[in-house]
């Protein structure tokens, strides 16, 4: 302990706990749209994973913790064949490679070369999509088994 505190704080500052949120958040979802109406204006034109079913308690974990629009989706397809149907979305591009428990995509992306690297980069993305199996529920700290897709507009 600090000599110079005489009094453990009551409460973490919301901006010490933000910054683990929001890491958490985009490492355990990053998010897919819920109902028509919300999926248009956070998916941004996303299609929703077919069959897949809106989770509303973790769309509104992405809106409250990221501070923006963002939706999720469950699936009980496999991870393969979910990142699979996103993969071939028409201007998804993956963001690095995917691993047995995760993708991620980003979409509305400009392609800008970039002179130092001497290479077309992409910049501005508008949305990034994860996918996630299995994934934590941020209320319970517990692992769900199914596929997580979150969409969640930057």
């Amino acid at each position: 302990m600090n000599p110079n505190m005489t009094e453990a704080p009551k409460t973490m500052p919301s901006r010490v706990l933000r910054k683990p949120c929001v890491a958490m958040a985009l490492t355990v979802l990053v998010a897919l749209s819920p109902g028509l109406a919300a999926a248009q204006a956070a998916g941004g034109g996303i299609a929703a994973y077919p069959g897949a079913k809106q989770d509303t308690a973790v769309s509104e974990f992405l809106r409250s913790q990221l501070g923006g629009e963002g939706v999720a989706y469950r699936t009980n397809d496999s991870l393969p064949k979910v990142a699979a149907f996103y993969q071939q979305q028409p201007g998804m591009k993956p963001m690095g490679d995917a691993t047995k428990e995760s993708a991620a995509f980003a979409a509305g992306c400009k392609e800008e070369f970039n002179a130092v690297l001497k290479k077309k980069m992409s910049t501005g993305c508008t949305h990034h999509v994860t996918v996630q199996n299995p994934w934590m529920d941020m209320k319970t700290g517990k692992m769900v088994a199914d596929t997580l897709v979150s969409v969640v507009k930057q």
